[in-house]
């Protein structure tokens, strides 16, 4: 069930008067109200007595919204237009968080002549929560959302996805958890919640056909005069593989917020029905437009930590939902027993295992929750910290293109990235049948880590994947992000790191620890 609350702004005149406001349409002059952005006169032309009465307060920022509009507008935002119905015509539902990316995105939305309806997602209940201290900002943001959308004049409705959430992403998330795996319920939360449980209410309870949020990426229109030079010759109509039919994932144009990592597991269907403003945006300059604007939230801290549920001990959060689960620290290099791990469920490969009194900087290598062993390693250039391939479960592809090319010709070259945050790297994919995975030249999964094959099983064999150059911190659960260039083009759950170059140095020789 959804819960709708729709707010609505009683002193919409005061906020209008301290508040100037991005219109889509300009009306006469007033002195209570004055546009700071000349708006793109390839979207809506300004006649003579709106350039001369309207003063652009920014230059450099009016070039960037500019830019937006004459690039964004006619590739997505029209494109925006065109999928509306005509009930629902220039309509976007803007998921609204409180925070400043939302805020500007609904503002670019507004400027660029939608109609914008702003939905306050709760989707996490602080109630379930058993620790003494709670670090939900759910109802501060609700109140950031609120004031943002009384500013921008815009009616705000508040969707309960409390048990969604909870059913699709955090069961889910414990669960991985509880076997020793590190997964990262972001990308989940993305795919069921923001352009799943959203989608869904936008269309069934709004009347609306898009959604736009303020995640830090891009689609990008495919014309539909375009065909691809590749024909697939030994593809199956009936694998279950989609592509959105008219559109890309693209990474945003500020690398280091690029957020197409979090967005590659989605349907690619519902990439059709998103837009994305900020992905033209760098952060800075989101920053300083809400600053311009007195946005509510223009200083307000970026979000982090688990999806709706905000930053915390991430160890003391795991603990009131399952059990403890005690190892030992085995130094990889002797074996030797180096101290008691309190809980290898609070621990990955790449971090530092926090073991109390150690002299030496260490890093964790693997584990394995069936021994209750975690492997550590000292030095962060330790060969026992990267691998040259790795196993990746079934992929989510975004792209059919790229899947039918590694099913005909066994392997595909990409980009990737194995985390948040990384710089895109080269490797190659590579469908490997069962009987390889044994052999001498087949993929050797790395001792330290504990888990096995089976499940990552497909229909033609595995697919591995092998490094141009070594790779770090490749953790088991981990999503693995494919790129062509800018454009993403699927996502994979890591099933287990090959062999480190530690292993490989030793031969590959089996120990007792």
């Amino acid at each position: 069930m959804w819960f709708i609350r729709m707010l609505r702004s009683s002193n919409a005149a005061a906020v209008l008067k301290n508040y100037p406001l991005l219109l889509g349409k300009l009306e006469a002059p007033s002195s209570n109200l004055a546009p700071a952005f000349a708006i793109s006169a390839q979207l809506f032309p300004l006649s003579t007595w709106a350039e001369t009465q309207y003063k652009v307060i920014d230059d450099s920022l009016s070039l960037l919204l500019r830019r937006f509009l004459s690039t964004t507008s006619h590739q997505t935002l029209q494109q925006g237009k065109k999928h509306n119905t005509e009930e629902t015509k220039n309509k976007i539902a803007v998921g609204i968080s409180g925070g400043v990316d939302s805020a500007v995105a609904a503002l670019l939305l507004k400027q660029a002549g939608y109609e914008v309806v702003g939905v306050f997602m709760r989707n996490w209940d602080e109630t379930e929560e058993t620790g003494k201290t709670r670090h939900c900002t759910i109802e501060k943001d609700f109140k950031d959302a609120s004031a943002v959308c009384t500013q921008l004049n815009i009616p705000l409705y508040e969707a309960d996805f409390i048990a969604q959430y909870w059913n699709e992403v955090f069961t889910k998330f414990l669960a991985e958890c509880s076997r020793g795996l590190t997964p990262n319920p972001d990308l989940a939360c993305n795919r069921h919640i923001k352009f799943g449980a959203l989608l869904e209410f936008a269309k069934r309870q709004l009347g609306v056909e898009m959604v736009a949020t303020g995640h830090y990426a891009r689609i990008k229109k495919i014309p539909s005069s375009s065909s691809s030079a590749f024909i697939a010759t030994c593809s199956d109509e009936n694998d279950g593989v989609l592509q959105a039919k008219k559109v890309q994932l693209l990474q945003g144009i500020d690398g280091t917020k690029d957020q197409s990592y979090f967005l590659a597991s989605i349907h690619p269907e519902a990439l059709n029905s998103v837009l994305f403003p900020l992905g033209e945006f760098e952060k800075s300059t989101v920053r300083e437009i809400a600053a311009k604007y007195k946005l509510v939230p223009a200083e307000k801290r970026s979000s982090a930590g688990i999806c709706f549920i905000g930053r915390r001990n991430f160890a003391e959060f795991l603990e009131q939902y399952l059990p403890i689960v005690p190892g030992r620290f085995i130094d990889v290099d002797n074996g030797k027993d180096v101290g008691r791990c309190e809980n290898i469920l609070s621990v990955t490969i790449g971090q530092r295992p926090g073991i109390g009194g150690a002299s030496d900087r260490t890093y964790v290598a693997g584990k394995d929750i069936n021994t209750g062993i975690v492997y550590i390693a000292k030095g962060r250039n330790h060969p026992a910290l990267t691998t040259k391939s790795a196993m990746l479960r079934t992929p989510h592809w975004l792209s059919r293109e790229h899947f039918d090319r590694l099913k005909c010709d066994k392997e595909l070259q990409c980009e990737y990235k194995a985390r948040y945050g990384q710089k895109s790297a080269k490797c190659t994919l590579k469908l490997v049948h069962s009987e390889e995975i044994t052999a001498e030249k087949g993929f050797k999964k790395s001792r330290f880590c504990g888990l096995q094959a089976e499940d990552s099983k497909i229909n033609d064999g595995y697919v591995v994947v092998h490094f141009d150059k070594p790779a770090g911190a490749i953790t088991p659960q981990q999503e693995f992000v494919m790129y062509d260039g800018d454009v993403c083009i699927g996502s994979a759950a890591i099933a287990m790191p090959g062999q480190t170059l530690h292993e490989e140095r030793e031969g590959g020789e089996n120990h007792n620890f």
